[in-house]
């Protein structure tokens, strides 16, 4: 059977319409009115709401956000005004050059701020200890940091190891002065304070090798607030697996006589 003409449309407009059209319209009107009311009769804002509660909900929401953006390869810029970035810069602030803060292996090494040094190359070497922050431009050990020098020494001495002793510097030791000579140097300065330490408690001087790093060993790669960059002024004590008696030539030491002799010149024929 044929449907009637629609009754809502001049002829000339629509021959034909269905009429589940105007119904699904009318539906849609409704849901709209419906909403409009949930909005209007929503409930004001606790007064007892604490804003520090709130600002930390928010920053966690959009620091959210920045993980999901960094696994498609996004960083964020210091410069932006977005909430995303400026939520991420402290987060990683906050936590400092970990991942997130955290760390998911088990504590080694001496107590102290960190769990254990941080590896910058995969190499062969074990790490032991903590790191041994510096203020900047100073090589002079701080009285926070004479503990944890205190379990390196303890942990160390008596062995026959290589022990690597490396200073490094951060882009804020000099600002925008600091020549590439002066942050070696100081690298070099940070890393002798150390060892001499080790060797006044204990530790053999001969199994200490010093090593300035200078800048090219960063921990914290994306510094972006004041103070971020402490972590990289630092001194590093690792562990190598050559032994100090395998760089040492005995054999030629054993063969070597300790007192030189000189032949006596033959005595002069006596007079007749």
């Amino acid at each position: 059977m044929a449907k009637s003409p629609c009754k809502r449309c001049k002829p000339s407009e629509c021959e034909e319409c269905p009429e589940w059209i105007f119904t699904f319209a009318d539906l849609v009107m409704l849901m709209m009115g419906f909403f409009v009311i949930l909005w209007v009769l929503k409930p004001a804002p606790d007064p007892k709401t604490n804003p520090k509660e709130t600002a930390a909900q928010m920053e966690s929401y959009y620091g959210t956000i920045g993980e999901l953006r960094g696994g498609f390869g996004w960083e964020p810029d210091p410069q932006s005004t977005d909430p995303v970035d400026q939520a991420v810069i402290r987060i990683r602030a906050r936590n400092g050059p970990g991942e997130r803060g955290k760390m998911k292996r088990a504590v080694i090494g001496a107590e102290g701020t960190d769990p254990e040094v941080t590896s910058i190359r995969v190499s062969s070497q074990a790490t032991v200890g903590s790191r041994i922050l510096f203020d900047p431009a100073s090589a002079v050990i701080r009285p926070e940091d004479i503990a944890t020098l205190d379990q390196i020494a303890h942990e160390i001495r008596g062995h026959r190891n290589i022990f690597m002793i490396k200073g490094h510097t951060s882009r804020d030791d000099y600002g925008d002065n600091g020549s590439a000579e002066a942050m070696m140097e100081l690298s070099l300065r940070r890393a002798q304070t150390v060892a001499d330490y080790l060797a006044g408690h204990g530790v053999e001087a001969e199994i200490l090798r010093v090593q300035g790093c200078s800048v090219f060993e960063p921990v914290a790669e994306r510094a972006y607030t004041a103070g971020a960059q402490t972590t990289n002024r630092r001194v590093e004590v690792e562990s190598t697996s050559t032994l100090v008696d395998d760089l040492q030539d005995h054999r030629s030491s054993a063969t070597k006589p300790l007192h030189s002799t000189v032949d006596a010149p033959a005595s002069a024929p006596a007079a007749h």
